[in-house]
This record gives structure tokens, sequence and C-alpha cells, in this order.
């Protein structure tokens, strides 16, 4: 499968060095340059070094882009754009309101969290908790505790 992916997924997975999951889950990674240059001059205290097989593709059409950024920042705005333009179902987004929009643009969302879920399904993790627990705290990442624990429950783990 081939997904687009936004900034905040690249960089939690990062901080815990587990980028190779989104190679191992999916066949072809990309993301727009908005994506790349919001990753590589990263406020976060984690320095995000691109691995070469995600592939960083420019906006063709930047009317949709302008629409977008109305309501979203570049990143998730030009991830969406490009996943659009390109007739890619899936895409990589953990903000609320970028995944309500996506979402009704019928693209298929996912998160970091639904990432790791779907690797410990598929055997590559052994628990989402503690890694989840790492990315909060290193990146600051933001998830309702509502929805993390629901999560959690959902694939037998304890909560946080």
């Amino acid at each position: 499968m081939i997904v687009v992916s936004d900034s905040s997924p690249l960089i939690a997975l990062s901080s815990v060095a587990r980028l190779d999951l989104m190679q191992l889950l999916f066949d072809t990674i990309i993301i727009p340059v908005s994506v790349r240059d919001e990753v590589m001059g990263s406020a976060t205290k984690v320095a995000v070094e691109l691995p070469s097989f995600i592939r960083v593709e420019p906006i063709a059409a930047e009317l949709p882009v302008r629409f977008l950024k109305l309501n979203l920042h570049a990143g998730e705005s030009e991830a969406i754009a490009l996943a659009l333009e390109r007739g890619i179902q899936g895409i990589i987004l953990d903000d609320k309101q970028a995944r309500e929009i996506a979402d009704k643009l019928g693209l298929k969302v996912i998160g970091t969290l639904g990432l790791l879920i779907l690797a410990k399904q598929k055997g590559l993790l052994s628990a989402v908790r503690p890694i989840m627990a790492q990315i909060i705290e290193r990146v600051n990442f933001r998830i309702a505790p509502s929805v993390l624990n629901r999560a959690l429950s959902l694939i037998d783990e304890p909560l946080l």
C-alpha cells in the first residue's frame, strides 16, 4: 500500500527509533516538501534524518492547498492535497481536525497510535503502551487519554 505522511508520525516514530515500522507496514511512503521541511527543521528534541525509503514529492496544484490551509497547517494541508492529487488512498495523520477533513475527502486515515497497533497485530511489536509512553514524553505528543486508553484496551494492554 502507498501512503502519504504528515510530519507528526515521522517525528514521533523517529523519537523512539522506530521509523522502520513504516517501511515494514507500507510499500511506499511519500511526503510533500513542506513535511520534509518541518521534519528536518523540527523544533522538537528529536533530530530526524529521513531514510531513503521515504520519497519527497512536490504538489502540482497549489489551489487545493490554499483552501486546506484555511483550517490546517502547511504539512497537513500538503499531505492531504498530495494524496488526493496522486490518487493515493492511505494517509498518516495525527491532528484531529486534519484526520476529520481527510476522512470526509474519502481518504483512509491512520495515525501514529494506529500504526503501532497495526505493527503489533502483524507481530512487529510485542507492546504498544511503552512505545506510546516514550513518544508522549519525548516529543510532547498530544493524545486524549480516553482515546489512548480505549485503543490500549482493544489490544488487551494495560491503560496509561
